[in-house]
């Protein structure tokens, strides 16, 4: 569920934090002013972005068949 209690409460998806250019693994938290690791989970003033979460795409079904492909 996109708006579950159950989420992983990561700093990745904090409505506070924001992607460092140089380094993946590091976001900069608006919020407290300083670096801090993208997997740092204990923050207190966490807030979900739920256009940080990546989606999984499904994907796309094969639908032009040919009668080759029904045969035994």
């Amino acid at each position: 569920m996109i708006y579950s209690e159950d989420i992983n409460k990561v700093c990745a998806l904090c409505i506070h934090a924001q992607k460092l250019e140089d380094n993946e693994d590091e976001m900069y938290c608006t919020l407290y002013k300083k670096n801090t690791a993208a997997t740092n989970g204990d923050c207190k003033k966490f807030k979900y972005d739920i256009f940080k979460k990546t989606v999984r795409r499904k994907r796309r079904l094969k639908t032009e068949f040919t009668a080759e492909d029904f045969e035994l």
